[in-house]
């Protein structure tokens, strides 16, 4: 089903970046095939735990939903239970404050899956001819409560929910809807998750595990961190979904994914500039949800496609953009990962030595031997690891195994985004560049062409420990520095140190800091009471937004929707 032709206003969900912000219909029609769909499914939708990882809008919660569905399907299948933890770091703060943190977070993740399962035995229609031991009133009022701190009230006993009374529901509806599996589809896991929050989800996700359930998360490089009794390849296969761009098939499918979203007229302006279109595909660097961005941004320009068209200049502007929001998603962990900001902050500058390295290497080259890899020699310092995982979590560079070079060493190879090489004139190092030769440059790779970049030269320092101190808050006491991450007493006063709250801080961020314009920053703060990211949150009906000029219905569910992905 083809999108109306002014997708500003008679479909505005056709730029909608998020797959679970978009309805079954929508999904199924303007869903390209993932070059290895077919064989990604088939472990979703049958035994064994499962975790999917790749960076952020590379496409993950879309096959979690075509798994869903397809087992929504085949009646003979497993019985899919789709839960979202994305509004899981709410909870965070309780781990600063209460000795029974764990206890309840455990409690808002069994209920989160449990309002899953009632939705599906809704969905696979059984609910009505079944009794459960919660009524989905209950279980959405346990979780509003856990989700606002509310913790003065103690869960009574029969409020109280364990992994076996889960187990026995989910049989229940096995047995009602004549289903042999549960296939549980967790998205946004260990993502939102706080570290600790982290640590106990794969506890919780390794004792779901049994011959009837089976768990299937999605998870993010870099970032994620797993409990000491978690072990990936024996407790769960990973899977890698991100795309390769030096796939054979990544071309067309990245053009698949605009032709289904776009109006004919549309994407006709797309078809008649091919180089164009392919560079965007390219610039997208395997993440279709950058694609849709860039498009969108073309689009809905004052000019659009149809006015200004697709042009060269538009179109180099739309991938400085896609650049800029990449690293704004790296240079966001500093908040979100306090500890290591300093990480951040020198990990940009390392980012930017390893585009600089390219670029000198790139100066001498012809086309079909442009270099867009870094090869870093083995070993790897820990902390420079570290980065690495960031700017993989990002989506700013994507791990390609290692190579060998006999007495020179072992070298690890990181493709860096193709959008920062564009923005960066990373190739052929000269400013004026045809776009013929950036396509042939991404599209013609020679394997063999990477960039060799020592670590002292990618840090600027000989010790990579002395340039990634931890971040840790002093005493609130006596304002001593911490000892290590660990300390719980101050070593200089004895004081309890206490530990401030992500969550916290990340709500009291400004509205600026989401992907909306200065002057749509400015209208919502002059036109109403909010300032800040937890105004938008608590704006649950939309009303201050849509008090807003030019704030309909659709834009003020966006900016909510900016909001929760922001403190997710």
């Amino acid at each position: 089903m083809k999108a109306p032709k002014d997708p500003n206003t008679k479909a505005p969900n056709v730029f909608v970046e998020q797959a679970e912000y978009i309805g079954d219909e929508e999904l199924n029609s303007w869903s390209a095939s993932h070059p290895e769909e077919e064989s990604i499914l088939a472990k979703l939708t049958q035994g064994g735990a499962k975790l999917i990882t790749g960076p952020r809008g590379c496409g993950k919660t879309t096959l979690l939903l075509k798994a869903h569905n397809r087992l929504l399907e085949d009646r003979t299948g497993g019985l899919p239970v789709y839960v979202n933890y994305k509004a899981s770091l709410r909870l965070e703060p309780l781990y600063k404050r209460h000795s029974n943190a764990v206890f309840l977070f455990n409690q808002w993740l069994l209920l989160k899956t449990y309002q899953g399962l009632i939705s599906a035995a809704k969905r696979v229609g059984v609910l009505q001819s079944i009794s459960l031991s919660f009524s989905e009133h209950t279980i959405e009022s346990l979780l509003g409560r856990l989700e606002i701190g509310e913790v003065a009230l103690e869960f009574r006993e029969t409020e109280v929910l364990t992994i076996p009374l889960l187990e026995q529901e989910i049989q229940i509806v096995l047995e009602s809807s004549g289903r042999t599996r549960c296939i549980l589809l967790l998205d946004d896991a260990a993502h939102a998750f706080s570290p600790e929050q982290q640590r106990d989800f794969f506890d919780f996700f390794r004792r779901l595990k049994s011959r009837c359930i089976a768990p299937k998360a999605a998870i993010y490089p870099g970032v994620t961190v797993y409990s000491s009794a978690f072990h990936v390849g024996h407790d769960a296969e990973e899977i890698d979904v991100w795309i390769r761009p030096d796939d054979s098939r990544y071309e067309s499918f990245m053009k698949r994914v605009l032709e289904k979203r776009l109006d004919v007229s549309i994407w006709d302006e797309f078809v008649k500039n091919p180089q164009l279109l392919q560079l965007l595909c390219y610039a997208a660097f395997g993440m279709p949800r950058s694609l849709i961005n860039m498009v969108r941004m073309l689009v809905q320009d004052q000019a659009g496609v149809g006015g200004g068209g697709v042009t060269r200049v538009r179109v180099l502007k739309a991938i400085h953009q896609n650049y800029q929001n990449t690293f704004a998603l790296f240079s966001s962990l500093s908040t979100k990962l306090p500890m290591y900001a300093n990480f951040i902050t020198e990990g940009s500058k390392v980012y930017q030595r390893m585009i600089d390295g390219i670029k000198e290497y790139n100066r001498s080259k012809d086309v079909l031997h442009q270099s867009v890899i870094a090869a870093i020699r083995q070993p790897v310092a820990t902390e420079l690891l570290k980065v690495l995982g960031f700017f993989q979590y990002s989506g700013l560079l994507l791990p390609k195994g290692e190579v060998s070079r006999g007495e020179k060493g072992t070298f690890d190879l990181y493709v860096m985004h193709y959008s920062a090489l564009v923005d960066s004139n990373a190739l052929f190092a000269r400013k004026s560049i045809s776009v013929v030769d950036f396509v042939q440059a991404f599209a013609h790779r020679d394997p063999h062409e990477f960039t060799r970049i020592g670590e002292t030269k990618l840090l600027g320092k000989e010790r990579p420990g002395d340039l990634f101190p931890l971040s840790l808050p002093p005493c609130q006491k006596c304002s001593m520095p911490r000892s290590s991450e660990h300390a719980k007493f101050c070593h200089n006063c004895g004081a309890a140190l206490v530990e401030a709250s992500i969550f916290e801080a990340l709500v009291e961020e400004d509205i600026s800091c989401l992907p909306l314009t200065s002057q749509r920053v400015a209208k919502i703060k002059s036109h109403s009471r909010i300032q800040k990211i937890g105004d938008v949150l608590m704006d649950h009906d939309h009303r201050q937004l849509r008090g807003v000029p030019q704030i309909g219905p659709f834009w003020a569910k966006r900016i909510f929707s900016y909001a929760e992905e922001y403190i997710a």
